[in-house]
């Protein structure tokens, strides 16, 4: 699973390759897995890891290297969906299309007021809880 990451802060390193390197706040990655690194950087970066444990592997602008969680966004890591979930998450996309179509698909969603987004994650959120309570097998 892709667990999407953003910086919270102006991000500098060090690559080998480039020198020093800069990216500004909100720049997009992913968090990588040492089984996803070649044999040498997966020795390299389980040290790091080691040393700091509040460090987490990250691919920004297609290189990895380990940031500080506090200076990203989104890196909680979700356990695996079951089926249920799997199937609750995609029974919210007829409702979320639904709406989304009613305020304007064309629209991008930093035009959507503070309204439209809680209506949003609310139409979301109702979809999902009905589906896990009209599906669930647990007796009770």
């Amino acid at each position: 699973m892709v667990i999407p990451v953003w910086t919270k802060e102006r991000t500098t390193w060090h690559d080998p390759k480039r020198g020093f390197f800069t990216l500004p706040p909100a720049t997009t990655g992913r968090l990588v897995s040492l089984g996803e690194l070649s044999i040498r950087d997966q020795r390299i970066f389980s040290k790091i890891l080691q040393r700091s444990p509040d460090l987490v592997l990250i691919n920004l602008a297609g290189m990895v290297c380990a940031l500080s969680r506090k200076k990203l966004l989104g890196v909680d890591e979700m356990v695996d969906a079951t089926k249920l979930e799997q199937a609750a998450m995609a029974a919210t996309l007829p409702p979320l299309g639904e709406y989304v179509g009613s305020i304007g698909m064309n629209r991008p969603l930093s035009e959507y007021s503070r309204e439209e987004v809680m209506t949003l994650v609310e139409v979301v959120i109702t979809a999902y809880q009905h589906y896990i309570s009209t599906h669930d097998d647990i007796p009770f």
